[in-house]
């Protein structure tokens, strides 16, 4: 997927889509009146599948509803304990428009906190959280990125995918409406 070509090309839709905006309302809402949460994730690091399934049983145990949305080189053995929708290379025009009906439907959904589960910048989801209609999108930071995320978290490049997801319940939790 990542071709010079094909990054560029993300990058101007990209772009564009931050001029456009979104029409979603952008707000923080109370964590505990949080209902809807949607997880856009993307895990390199075989032993790191373990985190994301305990923060989507968190997440399950506290009466959130939750969609989840993957994306995938190629397919394999399902480390995940949860359903998810994803998307691969082949749902990526030459021209870096994302054709899939999950990922439309993802895009669509007002959630009340969008998770950006990944460490490794990601120009397809660059592309989701830009034209998303959640109100709250959080992410790790990644430099440049700052109009994809309402909350943003800053690691060491050391951390994984583990520490972002503890981060990312830690802040949210402490978040309450003003």
């Amino acid at each position: 997927m990542s071709s010079k070509i094909s990054d560029y090309v993300f990058n101007l839709r990209n772009r564009f889509s931050q001029k456009a905006g979104s029409s979603a309302t952008r707000a923080t809402s109370n964590y505990q009146d949080a209902k809807n949460i949607g997880i856009l994730f993307k895990i390199e690091d075989d032993e790191k599948h373990d985190a994301l399934n305990a923060f989507v049983k968190t997440l399950q145990s506290e009466g959130k509803n939750l969609t989840l949305l993957t994306y995938f080189e190629r397919l394999e053995n399902n480390p995940y304990n949860f359903r998810y929708e994803f998307f691969s290379k082949k749902d990526i025009t030459t021209l870096g428009k994302i054709k899939s009906r999950p990922v439309q439907n993802f895009i669509e959904t007002p959630f009340d906190y969008l998770y950006c589960v990944t460490v490794n910048h990601f120009l397809p989801f660059d592309s989701i959280l830009l034209k998303s209609q959640a109100k709250c999108r959080i992410g790790r930071y990644f430099p440049e990125q700052e109009s994809c995320f309402e909350l943003m978290l800053d690691l060491k490049e050391t951390n994984g995918v583990d520490e972002l997801i503890q981060q990312m319940l830690h802040y949210t939790k402490k978040l309450t409406k003003n």
